[in-house]
């Protein structure tokens, strides 16, 4: 590569020393008028921003009006609070699904509604075609259902509620939209946001592992299905 050459000048060899000499000393004169050491400014240093861990309050006990996966006698509970339009949420069911596939006897599930009304509007009826469906003994296959055709985000079109419900089972349509046009467990999934929020849920999906020996750790997010096994895995 071509560089700009660079020609040598002429150096006054006799008048280097004499200038630093008298730099020196008025160098020396400036710290003894002064009273101070010279110091060099420098930034502080940056902080790391503290990490807030969320307080995990009483959690409502599993009752038969939960939907729950795997036996009550699991050694590990994992209640979690999701939002059937979160596209998160979305991407983190098949992790629970295969978790208590490979887990049948040591794992149970307990899924809570959590709607974020704000953000997805559809959300809450949703929840509530849900637990209509529930009445039927289809909850839990709905459940998968519109997680594995809804694209997030109110993407999904609820005139097809009734329709998804007979693909999975719900054999009493008039039974279904009866139910879903009455409201009829809005109240029901205010009690499970209210757990939601003691549980420490600041979105969604969030769970919390309760483990055989009385502690409870935070899932915060879509985790992948390797870090969720291995926090299970530490109590089996």
């Amino acid at each position: 590569m071509d560089t700009p050459s660079l020609k040598p000048q002429p150096t006054n060899v006799f008048g280097i020393p004499a200038a630093i000499v008298i730099a020196g000393a008025f160098i020396a004169l400036a710290i003894y008028y002064g009273g101070a050491s010279p110091r060099v400014a420098t930034a502080p240093a940056p902080t790391a921003a503290p990490v807030v861990e969320p307080t995990i309050g009483d959690i409502r006990p599993v009752t038969d009006q939960d939907h729950v996966r795997g036996p009550a006698n699991a050694k590990v509970t994992i209640v979690e609070y999701s939002d059937l339009e979160c596209p998160f949420c979305k991407q983190f069911h098949p992790v629970m699904q295969q978790l208590v596939k490979e887990h049948p006897n040591d794992v149970r599930w307990v899924y809570r509604h959590f709607p974020l009304e704000q953000l997805h509007h559809q959300a809450p009826k949703e929840a509530e075609a849900v637990l209509c469906a529930t009445e039927q003994g289809k909850g839990w296959e709905l459940i998968d259902k519109i997680y594995s055709v809804t694209p997030s985000n109110d993407g999904l079109d609820l005139a097809t509620l009734p329709t998804l419900a007979q693909q999975v089972g719900v054999a009493n349509k008039a039974q279904f939209e009866s139910c879903l046009a009455a409201d009829k467990y809005k109240s029901r999934i205010e009690d499970d946001t209210a757990d939601a929020a003691a549980a420490g849920a600041r979105g969604t999906p969030y769970s919390v592992i309760l483990a055989p020996n009385g502690e409870k750790i935070p899932i915060n997010g879509a985790q992948s299905y390797a870090s969720v096994k291995a926090t299970v895995e530490r109590f089996l």
